[in-house]
């Protein structure tokens, strides 16, 4: 059977086991979704939902279907070369967005149905996006910030997003949102890996220019994240409203990781998110002995089990965690991050099923897609996901999928290899 046959009939697909994501519990008898439109129109037991007459029908008797996976950090169009600025630099806009596309159909194949782009040079995210949402490419649900907003010669000024002062970031956020469609702001709140002479030890902005970016985008519906490293930019971006922190390292003045248990405090108790992203190059490290931190100009001093542990840790300060990748940078794969991502959180002390959930329900949340997608019910976008076997129990399951299903649409899944035999050595985290 064609999976990916044109045409808009209803889909059902019959599955052994059903994880919902709306909270912890796993349904263990044989169940059914029945799709209309590119809409759950009924979900539970096998024998409740209807069976149309046309309808496609998918039948998995022994796998488990659960909602599309949500990566909260992407950059389709950046080139995950050994040196991605390099190849940025030699390339054309137009050569990025065909980059972006590819990169897309990539994580849609291999399950994730919706995916954060943050950062891209000029507008070439707005185009792929684009690319995507008039069928001319597959790919997730594409959530775009468009240029990150930096100083001067600030971190990732390379994507065009150079402000400076409250009144100038205001004037950038307006122009990303109203001329652009940017759906969420980026902010960078410290210096990077990625770029020559920024520091990311220490903040970007000055608290009172970050909350004024925070209340301009909140101002014009939107979420705003900020890109941090250093503790004193962490703190900031928390005491200015962010919405949620990308990284939030916690790097101390030595490059060392430094926890700082009150900026974790203030996190929790503001409802401040973090988007660790504490496995992007993992495949590379593990077999190639490659860390891709000493790739970039400013490699830092922490470890793998550092960042493992920093996550750890702000889970248990009650920080709400979300997976996000940071895929695009050195040594990446728009097909495997996630997965990788994933294990970690298990590797760390999360169980699987509220692994799954952070990656589905959370994570939409976290963007305010929760009444569109994350979980599985009636009138929600249908982005669904079939796997081999039971996640919930061994998260790598989620390297089989069986079916795809992108707002309805039937999407032949590629699945990503297996994780590596020898795995890094991050658990005594």
């Amino acid at each position: 059977m064609d999976i990916e046959a044109i045409g808009r009939r209803p889909v059902r697909i019959s599955v052994g086991r059903l994880i919902d994501a709306t909270t912890d519990d796993v349904v263990e008898v044989p169940s059914a979704i029945l799709v209309v439109d590119g809409r759950i129109e009924a979900i539970g037991p096998e024998a409740r939902v209807p069976r149309p007459n046309g309808a496609r029908d998918f039948q998995y008797p022994t796998a488990t279907a659960l909602p599309g996976l949500i990566d909260g950090h992407v950059h389709v169009t950046l080139p995950p070369t050994v040196d991605p600025l390099a190849t940025l630099d030699a390339e054309t806009d137009e050569q990025l967005v065909a980059r972006g596309a590819v990169a897309a159909e990539r994580m849609v194949r291999a399950g994730v149905t919706t995916a954060v782009d943050l950062g891209a040079r000029g507008t070439t995210g707005f185009r792929v996006r684009e690319v995507v949402e008039r069928g001319i490419s597959l790919g997730p649900r594409l959530l775009v910030a468009g240029r990150p907003v930096t100083p001067t010669g600030g971190h990732c000024h390379f994507f065009g997003g150079q402000a400076d002062g409250a009144e100038g970031v205001q004037a950038a956020i307006r122009g990303l949102i109203e001329d652009e469609g940017a759906d969420i702001i980026k902010m960078i709140a410290t210096g990077g890996g990625l770029t020559a002479g920024t520091d990311s030890r220490h903040a970007a902005y000055e608290t009172d220019v970050l909350r004024a970016a925070a209340d301009e985008a909140h101002r014009l519906g939107r979420r705003i994240t900020a890109h941090a490293h250093g503790v004193p930019g962490i703190r900031r971006a928390t005491e200015a409203g962010v919405d949620s922190i990308q990284h939030c390292t916690m790097l101390g003045p030595n490059w060392e990781w430094t926890f700082d248990a009150a900026v974790a405090g203030l996190m929790a108790e503001r409802g401040t998110r973090a988007v660790p992203t504490i496995s992007a190059g993992t495949r590379f490290e593990v077999e190639a002995g490659i860390d891709i931190n000493k790739l970039q100009p400013n490699p830092g001093a922490m470890t793998r089990a550092d960042s493992w542990a920093n996550a750890r840790n702000l889970h248990e300060a009650g920080v709400t965690i979300v997976p996000g990748t940071d895929v695009g940078v050195n040594l990446t794969d728009f097909g495997e991050e996630l997965f990788f991502e994933l294990e970690a959180y298990v590797g760390w002390g999360l169980s699987p099923i509220a692994t799954i959930r952070k990656a589905t329900a959370v994570a939409a949340w976290n963007l305010g897609l929760d009444d569109v997608t994350g979980t599985l019910g009636p009138g929600l976008d249908a982005d669904v996901l079939v796997v081999d076997s039971e996640p919930d129990r061994d998260i790598s399951a989620l390297r089989r999928p069986l079916l795809v299903l992108r707002r309805g649409r039937p999407i032949q899944p590629t699945p990503p290899p297996p994780a590596p035999t020898r795995r890094v050595a991050a658990a005594s985290a």
